[in-house]
């Protein structure tokens, strides 16, 4: 019941809405306890011969609750003759039926206003809580892991909160109703009934445990086929090439497999909780029904009219009791998915806020790396290590280096996606862990090798990030990018839906609108992280003219597989191992650095 209750805990914005559907429900319970109270009343009155023109009396005066309320129901229907009282009943019975209706109605609309707003809530917490989490947040779990929980484990809520949120609402107060008028009647009866409801409790109790395990693993499953169904149809460009088809079927049958099981196990379970319960609850009425005969006929302990209404009673307490019992067993469901959803939402992995950040800065003088050591995780070796460097406004200065050296890590510390494990970061002179992180990245722009693209127009996504941003400005962009001509080529210009993750653009024109929508935003400094090294000639040719006119007015880091593209850089910096080796122009480089010297013989590149 933990991760359930912190769950009702998300209704308290809207507890004026949850107080109208109290009252509701109260009403409800009381309008509904009238109609079988009187029902009895109308069958003894229809069916016992009785003086028509007088109303019947209570067999002894009114000394108990139960006498009194026998007296209140033949003052309402009693006198006249028999055709009189069934007018009376009718009318009687209508007015309750109708107002019990009424407010079953006012507190369904308004339980299900909560309940679809709690779960907007949940969705919108777990959306903006993932999206606060540094970005190694991210490298510890499965994408479809975490998609999974958004969709699947909060329709699994989204299905089991409206229940149980109007039965625990609504039931409550009739079964209390209830069993206030049956100890009323016989507290015998009510006793006998009460001594046998454990043996049902602790039934109900381990299908209940049983539903949440089975539950569990179905989620678990469902997770695992999320996420094959994100990666693969992502990559399926590789498996065309591959000819993985038929492979990736059987894997995706496999997983389907496994969750069909798991599914299969949990329906059948809950399938046999219905008549279960039923079959239990129908025994415990037998028995209850077999000991009031005897009370009646027996022992002359109680009279007809309050066994017909006890049985009454009894029956009709039935359902809200049935519905509270299943609603235990789908808060079990439930709890497995809350719990998935509450393990996201507990687990902290934000980069701390500075108490009292620097003042937002506009223009960016100097960056400097003072002895930076960064590993990304414990027991893991130093990505960087005693890293010293210095960049200057306006310089052009290149990262290069085998695979696995830290340039894209040096560069991900410099935007503050994470923080240095030793030494710090300075720009002009201050700490990046003083400065609010998104004053901060309003200072950077970075153009990456996986361009991210959205399923809109080229102008949306050039304009990204700013909603104010003009079409002017986006074509002055979209220019300096040389991305206007092919874009004006298209059929809709600017308004051209580009398809999921721009598939219907090539790599090179991908890149340009990249660069344009960095551009858009017009940082001092750019980032380019590899961002030729899959382009043709064509469209490498491009984005080299528009690194070059770029670094005419703002600072440029480029980190750079292709070393052809970094020869007119003011400064090189060659990493290996996490650790700075040499740093120089292109040619002081290719003369006096092995490393360096190795990598140009590679790509068969010589001295300018």
């Amino acid at each position: 019941m933990k991760s359930y209750l912190r769950l009702l805990a998300l209704v308290k914005p809207y507890r004026k809405t949850l107080i109208l559907a109290y009252l509701a429900s109260l009403f409800y319970a009381l309008f509904n306890a009238v109609a079988i109270w009187l029902s009895a009343s109308f069958v003894t009155s229809i069916f016992i011969p009785a003086d028509p023109a007088a109303a019947p009396i209570s067999i002894n005066p009114a000394t108990n609750l139960n006498d009194q309320l026998k007296n209140l129901a033949w003052q309402i229907i009693g006198g006249g003759d028999r055709f009189d009282v069934v007018v009376r009943v009718g009318i009687i019975f209508f007015l309750a039926f109708f107002f019990r209706n009424i407010f079953d109605v006012l507190q369904y609309w308004c339980t299900t206003f909560v309940e679809m707003r709690v779960i907007k809530d949940v969705r919108d917490r777990l959306y903006s809580h993932l999206l606060s989490q540094r970005l190694a947040f991210f490298h510890k779990r499965k994408g479809g892991e975490m998609t999974s929980v958004i969709l699947n484990d909060v329709a699994t809520l989204n299905n089991s909160l409206m229940k149980v949120i109007t039965v625990l609402m609504r039931d409550p107060f009739v079964i209390l109703i209830f069993i206030g008028l049956l100890v009323t009647i016989s507290w015998k009866l009510i006793l006998m009934a009460l001594l046998l409801l454990p043996v049902a409790g602790i039934m109900i109790d381990r299908l209940g445990k049983s539903l949440k395990r089975k539950s569990a693993r179905m989620q678990e499953a469902m997770s695992h086929l999320t996420h094959i169904l994100q990666e693969r149809l992502g990559g399926v460009r590789l498996i065309k090439v591959s000819g993985t088809e038929a492979s990736e079927s059987a894997r995706f049958a496999e997983a389907t497999n496994k969750y069909f099981k798991h599914s299969l196990r949990q329906r059948r379970l809950d399938i046999l909780n219905v008549p279960g319960t039923e079959i239990l609850g129908l025994a415990i009425i037998t028995l209850i029904l077999i000991y009031g005969g005897w009370l009646v006929f027996a022992s002359k302990a109680m009279d007809a009219e309050d066994f017909m209404r006890f049985v009454a009673v009894l029956f009709a307490i039935m359902a809200p009791l049935k519905s509270l019992g299943n609603s235990y067993t789908i808060i079990q469901i439930a709890s497995a998915s809350a719990d998935r959803i509450f393990a996201i939402l507990d687990e902290q992995d934000r980069l701390p806020a500075p108490i009292q950040p620097k003042s937002a800065l506009t223009l960016v003088e100097t960056i400097i790396f003072d002895k930076v050591g960064f590993k990304y995780d414990i027991g893991l070796s130093e990505a960087l290590s005693d890293v010293n460097l210095q960049i200057r406004r306006g310089e052009t200065v290149a990262l290069v280096g085998p695979s696995g050296s830290g340039k894209t890590t040096l560069a991900g510390l410099m935007i503050r996606l994470y923080d240095p494990t030793s030494g710090r970061i300075l720009l002009d002179g201050n700490d990046l862990r003083e400065i609010n992180p998104a004053d901060l990245r309003r200072l950077f722009g970075v153009v990456s090798q996986e361009i991210v693209l959205f399923n809109d127009s080229i102008a949306a996504n050039i304009g990204y990030g700013n909603d104010q941003v003009s079409l002017e400005r986006i074509t002055d962009a979209a220019k300096l990018a040389y991305a206007d001509d092919f874009i004006r080529a298209q059929a809709q210009g600017y308004q051209t839906q580009i398809g999921d993750r721009g598939l219907r653009l090539s790599g090179g024109q991908q890149q340009r609108l990249a660069i344009a929508r960095t551009l858009v935003q017009n940082p001092p400094v750019i980032i380019f992280d590899e961002a030729t090294s899959q382009l043709d000639s064509e469209s490498e040719s491009l984005i080299q003219k528009a690194m070059e006119s770029l670094s005419r007015s703002h600072t440029l880091v480029v980190i750079a597989h292709r070393l052809a593209t970094v020869r007119r850089a003011d400064r090189i910096v060659v990493l290996d191992k996490g650790r700075i080796v040499d740093q120089g122009t292109y040619n002081e480089l290719l003369a006096r650095c092995d490393l360096f010297n190795r990598l140009c013989q590679q790509q068969f590149l010589t001295a300018t």
